[in-house]
């Protein structure tokens, strides 16, 4: 039985800041499913997770949420529907001020009727599953990489999000620390039915689970393909991008 659909993009053209473009871009997005959306800078990729969360509001053509458009959603509709996305955000935007246990806890107090003692168990035990237990009181200037990321990642999903956005989450992060979180990807995927966006300058690191790949030139999709088109590289563009290389279709300034 085919999964339902969660989200869409519907030949969605968007202009941005610094020649920033997305060009007639279209890809479905379903239960279950993970997407990898990768390219090099000024490729596009910066403008998918603004235009998924609503940030981006002028842009030509549908996104939908649901069979929804979010364009046609009123005030109440974008803040339900965006209590249902888990946005992991590039730099991870913890706030300064707040210890990692507040910062978890924050879109609990905003965004659920849970009482005080069911979002503080909720929140511990994301905390015990990501392996932070031994900085909840520490406040972001005084965590490690990978604690910060965690942080982050938990605030992300403690509503149990329908989607979650992860955006350069694993650049500069240590590969070995960086498993507690990628264990834990996979199993809201396969486990829970979670549906995933990866924006990522390194797409090789989720290639163990990814279903989709999609590589972004000039605003333009290049390449589409599963997990084994992707280690193939038989594109001319991933095989380029993933050598690093100065021979190929794209023009390295």
């Amino acid at each position: 039985m085919e999964q339902e659909e969660r989200l869409r993009f519907d030949e969605v053209t968007c202009f941005g800041e610094n020649s920033i473009s997305l060009i007639d871009f279209s890809f479905t997005l379903r239960e279950g499913e993970n997407v990898v959306i990768f390219g090099p800078e000024n490729s596009g990729i910066s403008l998918i997770c603004p235009l998924i969360v609503g940030f981006i509001a002028d842009f030509e053509g549908r996104i939908y949420y649901r069979g929804q458009s979010i364009k046609d959603f009123n005030y109440n509709e974008l803040h339900n529907y965006r209590t249902r996305l888990g946005y992991l955000q590039a730099g991870y935007g913890l706030i300064n001020n707040m210890t990692v246990e507040e910062n978890i806890l924050l879109p609990l107090k905003y965004h659920s009727d849970l009482s005080s003692a069911e979002a503080l168990r909720k929140v511990d035990e994301i905390i015990k599953e990501l392996r932070i237990e031994h900085c909840r009181n520490l406040r972001p200037v005084d965590l490690l990489k990978y604690e910060t990321l965690n942080t982050a990642y938990a605030r992300a999903i403690i509503l149990n999000p329908d989607i979650i956005l992860l955006e350069h989450a694993l650049e500069t992060q240590c590969l070995i620390n960086a498993q507690i979180y990628l264990v834990s990807i996979r199993k809201r995927i396969f486990r829970q039915g979670c549906s995933v966006i990866v924006v990522t300058y390194e797409p090789e690191r989720y290639s163990h689970f990814a279903d989709t790949f999609i590589m972004l030139y000039k605003g333009n999709k290049v390449f589409e393909g599963d997990r084994d088109a992707f280690l193939e590289q038989k594109n001319p563009f991933v095989q380029q991008y993933m050598e690093a290389s100065f021979e190929g279709p794209m023009k390295i300034v």
